[in-house]
């Protein structure tokens, strides 16, 4: 039933049981069949989510299968938000695909970094201004 998503009617013709129709809509609005059937639908999701095979990869696939079933069907809008959600898991689209360099660092530490190398380098702060030229006169 749970893997399925049939109901409980259908699961007995399935088996072969013979059940009338009423009879399996009381069982199944039983408290007790609902707290099994819950149960089991728990087991059954922690089972798939631990699922070692299920990479990256598989859903990336899944999502082209999905678009591409999407798109010969006619609908276009729903396999375009699919393709930019691969995108998106991909990196071709959105924050994660900008790399940021200054991660970790505060505005202190860059201020302190900007600071030493502009000390280095001439014209900086300390140096003589030896690399422009003095007003109105060509340096070669």
């Amino acid at each position: 039933m749970v893997n399925e998503g049939v109901s409980f009617l259908q699961s007995a013709v399935d088996l072969g049981i013979k059940v009338d129709p009423d009879e399996a809509e009381a069982c199944s609005r039983r408290k007790e069949f609902q707290d099994i059937l819950r149960s089991e639908k728990n087991k059954y999701h922690q089972m798939i989510a631990n699922d070692p095979t299920r990479t990256k990869s598989v859903v990336l696939g899944q999502l082209v299968v999905l678009a591409d079933k999407l798109t010969r069907e006619g609908e276009y809008d729903k396999a375009a938000g699919v393709l930019e959600k691969l995108a998106k898991l991909e990196g071709w689209q959105g924050a994660d695909s900008n790399v940021n360099i200054f991660a970790g660092l505060t505005a202190k530490d860059i201020a302190e970094a900007r600071a030493r190398i502009t000390k280095g380098l001439p014209g900086g702060p300390g140096e003589p201004n030896s690399t422009k030229p003095e007003s109105g006169k060509l340096v070669n």
